[in-house]
């Protein structure tokens, strides 16, 4: 969502119009919006993005023609507010912090260039006048290396936060807080099996920000007439697609493949790299006949992480669609680290009041 924010405004100031730029730097408690959600606006009430869930966007929207006219930043503040006389106020139980700043060419630099190496941009709020603050943009290569430099101890937080692969806020004794966004390359979702499913599984992960490799020893299934929307269709054996795909930590590998031979060259070419996740379809009893040949053929899987097996979460689906949205839904669960489970309990859903019709 972020690329789309920034493609836009620098659209709009490649025409010549000011814009204002909105971040969440902070928040306290829950918040409809993650950490690092933004709003790029300029003059005619045009924005894209939001900060909340709708419920602050207006005030936001007008604070930014000030900071426009004015040229200078400002730290909105927002919190639940139960009086239903007062409009400006957020839903969830929690407070969020808002920077509006005028955007420079030079901050959009900071933060639309899509480098490929891993690195953070930091964006640095040092207290100044009420509500205003001085800003400062920059960047934490992966090495340490900071543009412009900034404090030791920003840097280290930065590194911090980029091992972490999450957005995170470090608020320092003199006051100044910072909001470290890590940037890395998208994960690659690496589709053993050119299957039915593999083809809404590709739509699913690319909607994700997913970097898409459909894969099939088959050269009449692994084409591009019949997965379009792969980023990649390779009809090779697994040890030759390993050579032509950068396999890493944030590859995440699903098999979909029904053939033993097929489904054991994959493993013994996945040997020696390190995955994110693997997942293979068939019943558990496939699985212990899996870890049998494996054995046999002096292959530990313990190298690997566990193996996804029956693969997806269980919602009961026999559709392709289906199917791919369960596999998509607990690759999202796990690299997220979460159990992948229901946010509600049959229990709690039953003590709630029921509507009557």
């Amino acid at each position: 969502m972020s690329e789309k924010i920034f493609e836009q405004a620098a659209a709009w100031l490649d025409a010549g119009e000011p814009v204002a730029l909105a971040t969440v730097v902070r928040i306290f408690g829950s918040s409809s919006q993650p950490l690092g959600a933004r709003m790029a606006m300029t003059t005619g009430n045009r924005f894209v993005g939001a900060v909340s869930g709708g419920c602050v966007e207006t005030d936001v929207y007008e604070t930014a023609m000030v900071v426009l006219r004015r040229g200078a930043p400002l730290m909105l503040h927002y919190q639940q507010v139960d009086d239903p006389l007062i409009e400006i106020g957020l839903n969830c139980e929690g407070k969020i912090d808002v920077l509006v700043e005028p955007l420079t060419p030079d901050t959009l630099l900071v933060h639309a260039e899509r480098a490929p190496q891993r690195h953070v941009n930091v964006t640095v709020c040092t207290p100044g006048k009420p509500s205003a603050p001085d800003v400062r943009h920059a960047r934490i290569e992966g090495d340490g290396r900071a543009e412009p430099p900034l404090p030791d101890a920003i840097v280290r937080d930065g590194l911090a936060a980029l091992r972490s692969d999450r957005p995170q806020t470090v608020s320092y004794d003199d006051g100044r807080v910072a909001l470290f966004e890590p940037v890395l390359p998208p994960p690659t979702l690496l589709i053993f099996g050119a299957d039915e499913a593999a083809v809404p599984l590709v739509r699913f992960a690319k909607l994700l920000g997913f970097r898409t490799v459909v894969t099939d020893g088959r050269a009449a299934f692994a084409t591009r007439a019949k997965h379009p929307d792969a980023d990649e269709v390779i009809a090779a054996w697994p040890d030759e697609v390993v050579t032509r795909v950068d396999v890493s930590d944030r590859t995440y590998v699903v098999s979909l493949n029904h053939e033993p031979r097929f489904e054991d060259a994959m493993l013994h070419a996945l040997a020696g790299h390190e995955v994110a996740y693997i997942g293979a379809i068939g019943k558990r009893v496939r699985h212990l006949e899996r870890v049998e040949r494996a054995a046999a053929a002096g292959l530990d899987l313990s190298q690997f992480p566990t193996i996804h097996t029956p693969i997806g979460l269980d919602i009961g689906g026999k559709s392709p669609e289906e199917i791919a949205l369960s596999i998509i839904a607990e690759i999202v669960a796990v690299k997220n680290g979460r159990p992948g489970g229901m946010l509600v309990t049959p229990l709690e859903t039953s003590a709630l009041p029921q509507v009557s019709s």
